[in-house]
């Protein structure tokens, strides 16, 4: 395997020396793109890793200055980081800083800060790689780059945590979880969600550290359906377990704990694949089956995490398991033994600069070594004052450090507000021009609207004055037939009977003579009856003054389209029926219709018609213009009206149109 790795990077080397001096040809980039992920792949040791960076790194400095060769040195200052060599990841990232910063560009300088604050988060010297992260943010923040900003807070909340500033932490935390989302970067919504459950579970918030580890493993859900490494996936699952049995474990429900290692245990050949993982499960396993009372396997399990711990030199887990170890002894009433283990959990602590461990073992031995309770008790609270104090300073140090970003960043930004000004004062005054424009046009509207409405109420008043007159006029028509008829009747055909009557008196002698004047009389009888009938029944029915008023208002119709308009009134209507207030909803329906059509149909043929169905009356306006959308249009102002009058009249309109076919409105009342 090796000499096959070798052989694949042999050959990409004769490549990138076979172009290393045409820096301009999209090769060079290729073939050290090829040979990192050969790197990704192989089985190597880290030695022969770092010759073959070191070779490319060489190469990379031959080249020049472009976006696409610097993007190649955080590529392989990412492998240096990689192997655990941060002395050159140091070195790569200071080179792609200072190019970053010469080209002016923003977004690469910003990734430089970031690798920056890796370098010295890798170190444990929270206080740099804090401040380093805070101005990749800055940077990034006026490029408005989102996730890289959310990314940026993630590690300072990170650094926080790292500190035991947990507060502080979470708020961190929760403000990258906001930007994160937006993102949709499941991997780093789902380290957002873990380190503000973490921060909870230190804040002894237990519910809130539950809720947010749930989400957490949601979020590992979403990252198996997106093809995220499985391997990845099974160890972040195993960690979620393992903290949420601590977070168990803190609120002393041991057999839920207990459930969730066991939970973690059961993964897929865990021992082999995940050895640290597996020795922290069962160290964590026995502790809590420990505090439940239940011993059995406790000292097998502590034991097997031991000797997998000390067998990958994990000095933090042995640590643990030795100070476990003590406490199972204690519980077993082995002194000897117990204080043995807690004494080798000290010394080890103070070793490796455990804070906790070493106030833990201090503790237990303060309360079981009576013998040299005095001293235990004295270091307890010295380290443990010490602690406070370094709290507070580190506390005080993140928060001057953060002031003093900010204020740097305020200083960039007065430059921007003052140029800022000048921009935002033309906008006003633009903005106060358009307001003044719009008020003057909404004015000018507003003074026609009220003159149509007050033009439109003159026309009701002449149109109901029109009516009434007509009405007057028709009632003096109707009298003086009536008085004529009656006339007719009582005077002529009575003094005509009469006359019958006497001559039927006459001499009979005179037969011929009399005939004839009675047949006469008959005739003229008859025909006075006619008369008087026709007047009073046909002629007092007949009424043609309101459709000469629509006719007349359908020929005045003229527009600049040249529509020709037509009318037709059907006879059969009966308008002694209909109401004078009804003939005027009538009238304004046909003038609303033919006003929109004058404006907008753009028509060449127009028919108005008046209709009689049964016991009904329809009004039917039809038009060949350009129609239009009747789902738009029916919020328009005039065709509301017409809906109005339509329901005044109690009757039904109908609109039908498309745009190119014309328009027709129906109104059956």
């Amino acid at each position: 395997m090796k000499a096959k790795f070798k052989i694949v990077l042999l050959l990409i080397f004769l490549q990138i020396t076979a172009c290393q001096n045409k820096s301009k040809t999209p090769e060079f980039k290729q073939n050290v793109t090829k040979a990192l992920k050969a790197l990704d792949s192989s089985s190597a040791e880290n030695d022969e890793k770092e010759k073959i960076i070191d070779t490319l790194y060489n190469h990379l400095l031959k080249h020049k200055n472009d976006s696409v060769n610097r993007n190649l040195y955080f590529k392989i200052a990412s492998k240096y980081y990689g192997i655990d060599k941060y002395d050159k990841f140091l070195t790569v990232v200071k080179k792609v800083h200072y190019l970053s910063v010469k080209d002016k560009d923003d977004a690469q300088v910003a990734k430089s800060l970031y690798y920056f604050g890796d370098y010295y988060d890798a170190k444990s010297q929270l206080d740099s790689a804090f401040n380093y992260y805070s101005q990749s943010q800055k940077v990034y923040s006026q490029v408005k780059d989102t996730l890289n900003i959310g990314r940026t807070k993630l590690y300072k909340a990170g650094i926080l945590y790292d500190a035991g500033i947990f507060s502080e932490s979470e708020i961190q935390a929760v403000d990258a979880l906001r930007l994160l989302v937006k993102t949709k970067n499941t991997r780093l919504v789902y380290e957002c969600y873990i380190l503000i459950a973490l921060s909870l579970k230190e804040l002894n918030n237990a519910a809130e550290s539950l809720k947010y580890f749930d989400l957490a493993l949601n979020q590992l859900e979403k990252l198996e359906r997106e093809n995220y490494p499985k391997d990845k996936i099974e160890k972040s699952r195993i960690s979620c377990f393992n903290n949420i049995g601590r977070v168990y474990e803190k609120q002393k429900k041991y057999q839920e704990a207990i459930r969730l290692y066991n939970k973690g245990l059961k993964t897929k050949d865990i021992k082999n694949n995940y050895p640290k993982s597996y020795a922290m499960l069962l160290d964590n396993l026995a502790y809590s089956k420990m505090k439940s009372g239940d011993f059995k396997e406790v000292k097998k399990l502590l034991f097997e995490s031991l000797k997998i711990r000390d067998s990958l030199d994990i000095a933090v887990g042995i640590v643990s398991s030795k100070i476990n170890l003590g406490q199972y002894y204690l519980y077993k009433n082995d002194k000897t033994q117990a204080l043995a283990y807690l004494k080798e959990g000290l010394l080890l602590s103070q070793e490796i600069k455990s804070s906790p461990f070493t106030i833990e073992s201090l503790k237990l031995l303060m309360e079981n070594d009576s013998k040299n309770k005095n001293y235990y008790n004295k270091e307890y609270f010295k380290i443990n004052d010490s602690l406070q104090e370094v709290e507070q300073i580190t506390r005080n140090k993140f928060a001057r450090i953060a002031y003093e970003t900010d204020l740097v960043e305020e200083k960039n930004s007065v430059l921007i507000k003052r140029d800022g000004y000048i921009i935002t004062l033309t906008s006003l005054i633009i903005l106060l021009f358009f307001v003044f424009f719009i008020m003057y046009r909404l004015k000018s509207k507003n003074r026609e609207l009220v003159f149509i409405h007050e033009q439109q109420e003159a026309n009701e008043k002449i149109y109901q004055l029109m009516l009434k007159h007509q009405s007057e006029t028709e009632q003096a028509r109707n009298d003086e037939r009536n008085r004529i008829a009656m006339e007719l009747h009582d005077g002529i055909v009575n003094s005509v009977f009469t006359t019958r009557f006497n001559l039927i008196q006459l001499d009979p002698n005179q037969i011929e003579k009399k005939d004839q004047l009675i047949k006469e009389l008959e005739k003229t009888e008859n025909e006075i009856r006619r008369v008087s009938h026709d007047l009073t029944q046909n002629q007092l029915f007949e009424d043609k003054s309101f459709p000469e008023i629509i006719t007349n208002l359908v020929e005045s119709q003229q527009n600049k389209y040249n529509t020709k308009f037509d009318v037709s009134v059907d006879k059969y209507i009966d308008w002694c029926t209909v109401s004078s207030t009804n003939r005027i909803h009538i009238y304004r329906i046909i003038q609303e219709a033919l006003q929109n059509i004058n404006k907008y149909a753009k028509a060449d043929r127009c028919y108005i018609m008046l209709l009689k169905t049964a016991d009904k009356i329809t009004i039917r306006i039809w038009d060949n213009g350009v129609g239009f959308n009747v789902e738009k249009a029916k919020k328009g102002l005039g065709l509301k009206n017409i809906k109005e009058r339509s329901n005044s009249l109690q009757g039904e309109m109908k609109i039908t149109s498309e745009k190119g076919k014309g328009t027709t409105i129906e109104v059956i009342f």
